[in-house]
């Protein structure tokens, strides 16, 4: 059970609230997932409430976690927490200012809102129904209680009914889509040409002169920064794996623990809650209820009016399906004693009384020990890792203690010895990328003095040791290292301004009355006509149709010029507007066209205001 627990959740860290954020995940960004948690040291006040250092950290971590998610293969080492923390932090106060706002609108979430959405989400769900275990479970991984849990979902739904009552009073005049239409449907009709800058370069020579020249005038560009190379022991749970040694006996007493005796029962569960009052009247309220069974009523019935467990109540009572050990024991206990349908008496626990129903108990066949067996032995190869991660890194700390090398280390530890490519201080890749570990390569311990830097935590289970390897100075490159890069520099500006001199001929020439289609064939340049072209649609790179549209339609025909990504120079000219006819089209296409209007101008409009609101709030940090 907790291992079908740990599956379920592994994916619940990194997005648990994704579903109840589709307004402001399209519309402020997947930065505005973060969690709250205990009150600690302030990171930030807004408007005299207070953001706390836990919630930025918390924040930083399920930040992290949803990054690594997305992006499959990233190093956790390179999202340092310097690098979290002002993106988190920006999206902590932002939802501050907008959870205020919500309030001060008198906006509320009902009780029934909150429980429709908690058991909703797929990641609370155990053979297909809401599980109170599952849901405790899940949200005690990401560092909640059901208290602080129910307060963050309530001012994200909160946020979000906020963000779309803004959102669903966009409106579009008849004035404003009917000039959208117009411009959205028109048609330009151009031809255009194509100089590559290739054709230029050709025979062009640069004189040595000229190359020494431009080395001396542009010397800085060659200047190299600082750099250093770094050694480097990287120590985690992952690195120790290979020193575990994990028995065949271990792996079945592992596998007969989990199965268990009555591992292979399953009881399937349904309550009825009834908190604690201090004048005893849920006792009574609990055997009016008992009269009503007895009588013949519904137990889903009674649990859908009674029950004041907010996840099951409208589910009857439900609670899904538990085997032996994973429920508390005077639960357990009482389900020992019930055939399928019956209902216990008065169970207590948590201040409340609860009426458990056994709905229907089921055998089913152990597992194959020979399929678990793997799964088993890697997770117990990662538990001992994780065991013995902290000796090792006291290990580390003093075995890198004023040594002139790692590799001594590494090869006591049976650790492997990293060594970077060299960085400056705007970092590298790989370790070199993580902000901290840049710091400490180039403070005056390791850079100045040699010395093994101190056994850094740079995140949760992920330590690390550097040393100096190689120091080069800043200097500048020598004339013979940088030499064919400033021919090709000369060359191409020499050439950009012989195919400049062409283009100014070939406009002239377009403006006294030629075409393009005639000068392309005169000069040997390829050419293309497109016709109808639109301002979303045309078989030509997005710079030129961008200027051929951004062409005044008030005196045609219009000669222009673009300078391609890749240096070649196109020359057009627009001949002809069509102007946009919106008469044949349907109404669902029009229906279409009008909402994307009015969601274009909602979101320019909703980002007015939010920086409104942040500008007038008082924001501490």
């Amino acid at each position: 059970m907790l291992q079908d627990m740990r599956d379920k959740v592994r994916g619940v860290t990194a997005g648990i609230l994704v579903a109840i954020l589709i307004v402001p995940l399209a519309f402020v960004g997947i930065e505005s997932f973060f969690m709250g948690g205990p009150d600690a040291d302030q990171a930030a006040t807004v408007n005299g409430e207070k953001i706390t250092r836990f919630e930025l950290e918390q924040g930083i971590a399920l930040r992290r976690q949803q990054i690594v998610s997305q992006f499959e293969g990233i190093d956790p080492a390179l999202l340092g927490d310097d690098q979290l923390r002002e993106p988190v932090l920006d999206a902590l106060v932002r939802e501050a200012v907008l959870h205020q706002e919500a309030r001060r609108q008198g906006m509320a979430v009902s009780d029934e809102t909150f429980r429709d959405v908690v058991i909703s989400q797929e990641a609370f769900k155990q053979d297909g129904r809401f599980s109170p275990e599952l849901y405790e479970y899940a949200i005690g991984r990401l560092g909640y209680t059901p208290k602080t849990y129910r307060e963050r979902v309530e001012q994200e739904l909160l946020v979000n009914q906020f963000m779309g009552g803004v959102f669903a009073s966009a409106f579009t005049s008849p004035l404003e889509f009917e000039q959208f239409l117009k411009l959205s449907l028109e048609e330009r009709d151009f031809h255009y040409l194509t100089l590559p800058l290739d054709r230029f370069r050709e025979g062009i020579e640069i004189p040595e002169e000229a190359v020494a020249r431009y080395y001396e005038e542009q010397g800085e560009s060659f200047d190299e920064p600082e750099k250093v190379s770094i050694e480097y022991i990287a120590l985690n749970p992952d690195s120790l794996i290979d020193k575990v040694e994990v028995s065949e006996e271990q792996i079945r007493a592992q596998f007969d623990a989990e199965v268990g005796a009555g591992d292979s029962v399953r009881w399937q569960v349904a309550h009825i809650q009834l908190e604690g009052k201090a004048d005893g009247s849920h006792q009574a309220l609990a055997a009016e209820i008992q009269s009503r069974l007895a009588e013949g009523e519904d137990f889903g019935e009674l649990a859908r009016e009674f029950s004041q467990d907010a996840g099951s109540a409208q589910q009857g009572g439900d609670l899904g399906t538990f085997t032996p050990g994973t429920l508390p024991e005077n639960f357990e206990a009482a389900l020992a004693t019930l055939e399928a349908g019956q209902v216990s008496d008065p169970v207590p626990g948590d201040g409340a009384l609860h009426l458990i129903k056994l709905v229907s108990r089921t055998e089913g066949e152990k597992p194959d020990f020979a399929a678990q067996r793997e799964r088993i032995r890697a997770e117990l190869a990662a538990a001992g890792a994780a065991d013995l991660l902290p000796r090792y890194v006291e290990e580390l700390k003093e075995k890198t203690y004023n040594v002139d090398s790692l590799d001594v280390a590494a090869e006591e530890l049976g650790l492997e010895l990293g060594v970077t490519e060299p960085f400056d201080r705007s970092g590298g890749s790989g370790i070199a990328a993580n902000p901290k570990v840049v710091e400490v390569a180039f403070g005056e311990d390791v850079l100045e003095h040699g010395f093994a830097s101190e056994v850094m935590e740079l995140q949760d289970q992920q330590y690390l040791v550097v040393k100096l390897k190689e120091h080069l100075p800043a200097h500048r490159k020598p004339l013979a290292e940088v030499r064919d890069r400033i021919v090709a520099t000369l060359k191409d500006a020499r050439a950009a301004e012989l195919a400049d001199g062409e283009v100014a001929e070939i406009q002239a020439a377009l403006r006294g009355g030629a075409t393009v289609e005639s000068l392309a064939v005169d000069r040997d340049l390829p050419w293309q006509v497109v016709l109808k072209a639109t301002r979303f649609e045309a078989p030509v790179a997005a710079q030129v149709l961008g200027a051929v549209f951004a062409e005044p339609d008030s005196a045609l025909p219009a000669v222009g010029r673009v300078v391609a990504d890749s240096g070649d120079r196109v020359v057009y000219v627009l001949s002809r507007v069509h102007d946009g006819d919106g008469k044949g089209i349907g109404e669902e296409e029009r229906r279409s066209l009008r909402r994307s209007l009015e969601q274009m101008q909602v979101s320019r409009e909703w980002r007015a205001y939010e920086d409104s609101l942040l500008a007038a709030a008082e924001i501490a940090r």
